[in-house]
């Protein structure tokens, strides 16, 4: 009986990473490969979100507006949202505009950041681009709208205003 290997098996096993010693830089080439499989995972996803989220804007939106006319009627006031409005290029507020039904005005709604929890306002804006009135939007929002302060609503209405007058160019 032949007792030496084969020399194609052993040919075999040491281009397939199987011999007892790998080959120099082979261990570097496997990790590499694993980190950049994990990246594209990670690149996909951000890419599958990102459609995702531009794809679903405007039922988002509507979302939001009903949302908020419910907090308008259970507050007893007589504005509604009609529609959603195109944001501006280059805008640089978090939140969506929307047209009030029958009125020149428009109406922005946002949220303010306070003790760690995002509170929903809207701000009237009438046709000339000024805020007319910050409304809470919510039991919350009332509750802590009273202890916000000047300066950080007067920051709000400031960039409000100024997209405002970017939405009339």
């Amino acid at each position: 009986m032949n007792t030496m290997p084969d020399k194609n098996l052993q040919a075999e096993n040491r281009s397939s990473g199987f011999s007892g010693s790998p080959a120099p830089g082979g261990d570097m080439l496997l990790k590499l490969r694993d980190r950049a499989v994990f990246l594209g995972w990670i690149a996909g996803l951000v890419v599958a979100g990102a459609l995702i989220w531009s794809l679903t804007q405007p039922v988002r939106e509507r979302a939001l507006m009903r949302a908020v006319n419910r907090v308008l009627i259970l507050r007893e006031d007589p504005r509604r949202l009609s529609a959603p409005l195109a944001a501006p290029p280059g805008e640089g507020l978090f939140g969506s505009w929307y047209s009030l039904l029958n009125s020149d005005s428009s109406f922005f709604v946002f949220a303010v950041m306070r003790d760690g929890i995002l509170v929903p306002c809207g701000a009237q804006v009438s046709g000339e681009g000024k805020v007319e009135e910050i409304i809470p939007l919510g039991a919350h929002a009332g509750q802590v709208s009273g202890s916000l302060s000047q300066g950080i609503l007067q920051i709000y209405i400031r960039r409000i205003e100024n997209t405002a007058a970017g939405r009339g160019k």
